[in-house]
């Protein structure tokens, strides 16, 4: 940061542009993975009681499973984590839109893009365990088959780690070997 605290105001300006264009042109990728994980949201394991005879016409058949209803919880915590995402994406890109101070606004749309990460990362992990849950249960009556995909959604907790660190490795190394 000491370089830029000894640049000239418009050569922070461009640098700061380039930050805040970077920004946005991340956002714009992260915004389909929201997309996705918000979508998600709207599908139930197992149907509704169709039943016109029925007093629960028109509710979750499988309501009073555990695992379904652990489905619902987790489901709902990805959907509002996604739905925050998208909202904090929609105000980065009208306050870009009405601002051209990019000295300022860099700051802002720095936090609200690592917010962002942070609720999109917590969906992205909840929402594992939403399709975890939502397959045992639909798939209770074959406990093999349920317990595979089970160990099978799991893994993909160890493909999150793994990409993680990897990402942190290759940044300590890039810093370290002074490139930029």
């Amino acid at each position: 940061m000491e370089e830029i605290e000894d640049m000239s105001r418009q050569d922070k300006a461009k640098i700061y542009e380039k930050g805040v264009d970077n920004i946005m042109n991340a956002s714009q990728t992260h915004l389909v993975v929201a997309t996705v994980t918000f979508e998600a949201g709207f599908t139930l394991p197992g149907g509704f009681d169709s039943d016109p005879n029925s007093t629960n016409k028109g509710t979750a058949i499988l309501i009073r499973n555990t695992a379904f209803c652990a489905f619902v919880v987790t489901d709902a915590i990805a959907f509002s984590c996604s739905a925050g995402t998208m909202f904090i994406y929609y105000f980065m890109a009208d306050t870009r839109r009405s601002s051209k101070n990019y000295t300022e606004m860099y700051p802002l749309l720095w936090k609200l893009y690592n917010d962002a990460i942070f609720l999109q990362g917590m969906a992205m992990f909840v929402v594992v365990i939403a399709f975890v849950s939502g397959m045992y249960a639909t798939l209770a009556h074959s406990a093999a088959l349920a317990i595979s995909v089970c160990i099978i959604g799991c893994t993909s907790f160890l493909i999150y780690f793994w990409v993680y660190f990897r990402g942190i490795q290759n940044l300590i190394r890039t810093e370290q070997s002074g490139e930029t």
